[in-house]
This record gives structure tokens, sequence and C-alpha cells, in this order.
């Protein structure tokens, strides 16, 4: 048994050991109390009341294999007896029991969502036991134990000459005699150790992320019929039966996770830098620098930063003779008017200001329409207007989630084409939305068209720059009465205008104004409609049971949707196509972008359709398989390669030091970054072990500070993504 022991101790170590260097799911820990009850000869019952059975203690170690299957390591310690006092037999035992052995937990994860925090589990394992079991016959003054008819104990036997001499006696309950060892059937020196294998079932509830707490119980069948003492061989009165001994543990477990698992940054292979990168930085220098040469060292500078031409305080920040919360090197206006607020350039905000403000804010002619220059490359001279980040864009707000979302009302939200996805600052909320619009008005007729369809909870909602704002239905209506306003003020000075023309006659000037914006208008395409009776097709991208950094997706033209199923699925989709063929076209694409596995879909009437029925030409008889909750990955493996980086250094001695360094390797790729640096790379492998191995001869060579990183096409993307791409 102790050997059986040292193996269990071995796979945990091996096991555990192998989780903390993958990064997967963390080990679990868990501790156990309960009652062990025992069925078997002593007591002839099948079940054992809770009050007359004994105590019990588990400590479990468990590796989260699946989202629904666990392998758990046990250790129970614990102790089993009963006592039978009948007509014509009295016997009693009382057994150490210590179990060691393992089993599988099946708690139905693949078929409850994740939102549901309390789910049932199943349990079948198997292990070994070592038992010593000991029976009460003498009290503590080594008077032994005689059952009279009438019930009473007493220190001389029923049928003795001296029976009126008896005494009374009371059972003490310590069991001081070993059973094997008395022999009284004559089963000799037979093994205390055994098999079981035990069956269990109960509930685990979720309590926080890394913590779960248990009710079940386990029915552990047994090889040996030997714990009461009493078996088929026995003699006479102690003759048992033919079944083998059993006992079943009822407990109560709180269950947490042993080790936190590591962020990103602490992993190895997520250095962004080598240990060796400060190796000869003046920290002395840097304490008496003065970065914005100003005369004030940066350690005592309020304002960094500074132009040097700037007159400054003695704190370092610029001068502001006049007051007005503007420098005076970036003050268009020196003095300003008292009592007038100035803009960021000093300028006073006066009535003149506000009137050319107006005249370009509700600029309905296009006279006072700003636009900038920007150069594309050195060949192209192009204008554009100058975006507005106060401007609100609207939009209809479908859903939000901060768990995952069922397969069907993903396939609903699939089959908006110009859905939209983006989490809030909280991390965890993923809101839904579509459409966006300059006019309220339109947002709402869209909102209510969503609200027709059974979607009732669809609302209003605004960006303004990158930022989004949900709106009640309060804020909503003062908002139409504000644009309201604004749109007849608006229409007020247009009629004031048109009448001190003094005729109805548009003039030269109005014509080319109403020209130009509708020239600009060309410009301002509206996003393509699609109507809900329209199939819509989508290519998808993968679905993952961890999620995806979007850098592996940042290349996708047109941006992605992103899910998280309900089952704890991470699903990417692309943009919506009017027709197979555009759809098609796209997958194409992503094929030779390196995302081979992607595929179309079809939605119609706010669900899935099978591509047969959408019209698409099946080169299969294959069924298409519907569901929006399948684990599936499109990136080509081959794609993905596994680099080690020798070091990156930017003084350039450093770097023709580390040129002759690596002179000796093969194939070594040196590469400017746009942070100034010079980084080294070695190596293109297939897997992050052959990575790995190549990384030790590295080491054993001098290059220690060495590392490995991982791309895909190229590109730089989270070791962690590419090893678990690579499982897939």
């Amino acid at each position: 048994m102790k050997k059986l022991f040292l193996v269990f101790i071995l796979l945990l170590s091996q096991k555990f050991h192998a989780q903390l260097n993958i990064g997967g799911t963390p080990p679990k820990v868990s501790i156990s109390a309960g009652n062990m009850s025992f069925w078997g000869d002593v007591g002839d019952v099948n079940y054992q009341p809770p009050f007359t059975s004994r105590y019990g203690f588990e400590i479990v170690f468990t590796h989260q294999m699946t989202n629904y299957l666990q392998l758990n390591f046990n250790f129970l310690y614990g102790k089993l007896g009963a006592n039978e006092n009948t007509y014509i037999r009295h016997e009693n035992f009382q057994s150490e029991i210590r179990y060691g052995g393992f089993n599988l937990l099946y708690d139905f994860g693949n078929l409850i969502p994740e939102r549901f925090k309390i789910r049932p589990f199943v349990t079948a394992g198997a292990g070994g036991f070592e038992f010593l079991s000991k029976t009460d016959l003498y009290d503590k003054n080594g008077n032994k134990y005689y059952y009279w008819s009438d019930g009473s104990i007493r220190n001389l036997p029923e049928n003795s000459p001296d029976a009126y001499k008896a005494i009374r006696l009371v059972r003490d309950y310590y069991y001081e005699t070993d059973i094997r060892e008395r022999n009284l059937d004559g089963f000799g020196k037979y093994p205390e150790r055994a098999w079981a294998f035990p069956l269990g079932a109960g509930i685990v509830m979720k309590v926080t992320e890394h913590t779960n707490f248990k009710i079940g119980a386990s029915y552990y069948f047994t090889t040996t019929d030997y714990i009461d003492g009493i078996a088929k061989g026995g003699q006479g009165l102690r003759k048992g039966d033919s079944r083998k001994d059993k006992w079943v543990y009822s407990y109560v477990s709180f269950q947490y996770d042993l080790f936190v698992p590591k962020k990103k940054a602490e992993e190895a292979g997520f250095d962004t830098l080598p240990d060796s990168y400060f190796e000869g930085v003046d920290w002395m220098a840097i304490d008496s620098a003065d970065t914005d040469g100003d005369g004030v060292k940066d350690w005592y500078d309020k304002c960094q930063g500074t132009p040097k031409t700037a007159k400054i305080y003695a704190d370092g920040c610029p001068e502001d003779t006049d007051g007005d919360g503007v420098p005076d090197y970036r003050d268009d206006e020196n003095p300003s008017p008292k009592g007038l607020e100035v803009n960021m350039y000093g300028v006073a905000m006066t009535d003149e200001y506000w009137q050319k403000w107006y005249n370009e804010y509700f600029d309905s002619t296009g006279d006072f329409h700003i636009k900038e220059e920007y150069i594309d490359n050195v060949m192209a001279l192009k204008t554009k207007d100058i975006k507005d980040v106060n401007t609100k864009i609207y939009t209809v707000e479908l859903a939000r989630y901060k768990g995952g979302v069922p397969s069907d009302e993903i396939a609903y939200l699939m089959s908006i084409g110009d859905i939209k996805s983006m989490t809030l600052e909280d991390g965890t909320t993923v809101v839904y939305t579509a459409g966006q619009y300059e006019d309220v008005k339109l947002a709402i007729k869209r909102r209510d068209e969503f609200r027709e369809e059974g979607l009732k909870k669809a609302t209003v909602g605004y960006f303004k720059g990158e930022q989004y704002y949900s709106m009640t239905d309060e804020e909503l209506e003062k908002e139409v009465k504000r644009r309201e306003q604004k749109d007849n003020i608006a229409k007020s000075n247009d009629t004031k205008n048109n009448n001190n023309t003094g005729n109805n006659n548009v003039t030269k000037d109005n014509e080319t104004s109403i020209a130009k914006n509708n020239e600009a208008n060309k410009d301002n395409v509206k996003p393509e409609e699609f109507k809900r009776d329209e199939v819509i097709y989508r290519v998808q991208l993968g679905a993952f049971r961890r999620p995806i950094s979007k850098e592996i997706f940042k290349n996708v033209p047109g941006g992605i949707i992103e899910f998280k199923t309900d089952d704890g699925l991470y699903k990417y989709a692309g943009k919506a196509f009017k027709t197979m063929q555009e759809a098609a076209e796209f997958r194409a694409k992503l094929v030779l972008m390196g995302y081979s596995d992607a595929f179309v879909t079809a939605y119609k009437n706010r669900k899935r359709v099978p591509l047969n029925e959408a019209g698409a030409t099946m080169v299969t008889t294959e069924k298409e398989n519907l569901r929006e909750n399948v684990e599936f990955s499109s990136i080509n493996k081959n794609a993905i390669e596994f680099k080690i980086q020798l070091g990156a250094l930017k003084k350039p001695e450093n770097v023709k030091e580390f040129e002759n360094k690596v002179k000796s390797l093969p194939n070594v790729h040196k590469q400017n970054t746009i942070l100034g640096l010079y980084r080294f790379t070695i190596g293109g492998f297939n897997t992050y072990e052959q990575a790995q191995k190549y990384l030790g001869e590295l080491q054993k060579k001098g290059f220690d500070d060495a590392f490995i990183i991982a791309t895909f096409n190229n590109e730089l993307i989270p070791l962690q993504d590419a090893i678990e791409l690579q499982k897939m």
C-alpha cells in the first residue's frame, strides 16, 4: 500500500508540474469532511443511520481535463464501525481506513451553460486501502462482556454456577482487541489491504472564480470481506454471507485553485526586453537630466515639454502674463480682455467669435465649411473633411451581455448585416449595435423596427469619438427636442438671409454653394443596408476555448465580430455580404492570408440557414452543422512560427559587438523596430517543443537572455495564443 501511495504522489507531481509549465488550467485542491457508513455482515443491514456512522476526512487534487471532465487523485482517512446485539448474536467492531486512489468526475459542463452556477456531477474511480479492525470485548478493568437474555451485560456467563455473583457492566466502546490476531474463526493472517471501486454523485456550486462548494456521496465496492471480521468461512453464529464489505462516504467539500494562474506578462516568453538592455545606463545622469532643456531638472519640472524659447517660472511651467490659462508662447491674444473666456489659443470668445462659430457649425450652404490638406505620399496632395470628435453618431443598441450568448441569439445577431460589437471599460460587458446615423430620428426608426421584430430591449445610443454612450427614453426625448430646436433656428436664419436678398432668384454664389454640397454628398455614401428577408453571408474565422488576441485578426478587411457562447467558446466572424460570390471571394483572400479553414455561413429572417437553401451550389453531400457553438480554428498552423529572440539592442557599439557574437550562428535575422532597437532572431520552428529544444542549446552557448517568440504570417502574436492554436 505504501508503494501505491508513492505512485500516486509521483503521478500528481508530474501532472501538476506539466500543467504549470504550459500555463494551462491551474490544479485544484479539495478538503472534505463527512460520515462513513458500513454495509456488511455485522448488523446485517444495507443502511447505517448517520448518528451511528463514523467520521471521515478526504483531500483531493484535481486536474481539469476539459470544461466538463476532471481527473481527481483522492486520499481518504476515516473509521468504519457497527454494533449488532440480537438474541442470538452479539458482535461489534471498529476499523481505521486509509484509502488512496483516483476517479473521473463528469459535471455535464458540455450540456449545461456556464452561466448556471450549480451543476450535478457523477464520479467513477479505483484505488487501494488499508484497514485495521478491532473489537470491544473487555471494559477498562479487564472484565469480559457477557450478554444475558434480559439485555444486560455482566462479568460472568448467564449459565455460570456463580451467576448470582455477576455484576452489571457498561460497555466503554474502547476497541482494544485486534480481530485478525484473535483469529477466532481460523482465517489466519489475512491481508489487511484490498482494492476499492467508488461510484459517486452530488452537486457542485461555483462560489467564486477560483472556489467551489460540493455536496456528494460515494459508494465504495471492495474486494475483501474481512473488514468486520465476519466472513463466509466463519464458525457457527459467526458465519457471514458471500457478499464483500462496502461503505458509503457522504461529505461536504470546499475546492479552490492550488495556484493562481500567472498573467501573460509574468510568463516565460513574454518579456519585452532582456535583462541586459539597461546595462551601462547612467542613472545619476538621468536624475540630473533636463529633457525639455528649459533649465529646470526633470525631477522638479512640473511642466515637461516646455519649448526652449519659452519664458518659464521656477517650477518649469511657462509664463502666463495675462492670466488667461494659456501660456504666453502659444497665446495669440496677449493680453486678452478681462472677464471673457478664451479658447485654447488664448483668443477671447467675443460676440464676433461666437457668430463665426455659429456660421461654421450650422452651415447649410457650404460657404463656411472647413477643409484641411494632407499628404498620402510625396506624389499626391488631397483634401479631406476634418472629423469633429464632438459630433454624435447615433446607433441602435440591440443587446449587451456579461456572460455567454445563447446559440440562437448569436444567429439572430449575425443575421444583421451592419452589426458591430464592442467591449466596455469593465472588460466583461459586450455591447452589440446596428447602424450609424447623424439624424437621431433615423436611429429611432431603426430601433422601432427591431422592437416590432420582438427585440423589446432595443434602445438608442450614440458614439462620440471612440466612446459609446447609452441613452434612456427620457434622455432620448430631450435629445429629439434639442435637435428640433436647432433645426428651427437654422431654418429661421436661412429665411432671414433669403429675405435680405430682395428677390426669390438663386444667386450665382448660392448655385455654386449648392453644387459644392451636392458634390460633397457624393462622398458621404451610406452603409449598405441589409433587409431581414434577404440572405446575408458571413465568413467564420474560429471558435476557441479561450479568448484569442485580436492581433491575430487585425489584418482581416472590415474588422471582426466577437461572441462568447453560453458554453464558454469565443467565436470570431467577418463582415457581411449580400451575395455568395462576394463572400466566396472574401474567403479566398482570407485563405491566402493564412485563414485556410475559414468557411461561409448564410442567414435569413434572423436565423441561420443551410447554404444550399440560400442558393449556393454545394460540392459535398455532407450535412451542414448549423450550430453556432462548434469549436474550430481557421488558422493555418503552417503560418505559425516559433522563433528565438537573441537580443534587442540600441547603442551602435553594443549592436556591433552583438553581431560579432552571433556571426557563428546560422541564419540570424536582424530587424529594426519602431522603438529604435535592433532585434536579433533565429530559427523558424513549426512547434513550441522544437523551439524549446533549440533554446536550450543556445543557452548552453552563452545566450542566457534568449527567449521564444511567436509569429503568424511573419507578424508577432502572443506566445500562449500560438501554443493553443497549434494544439487545435
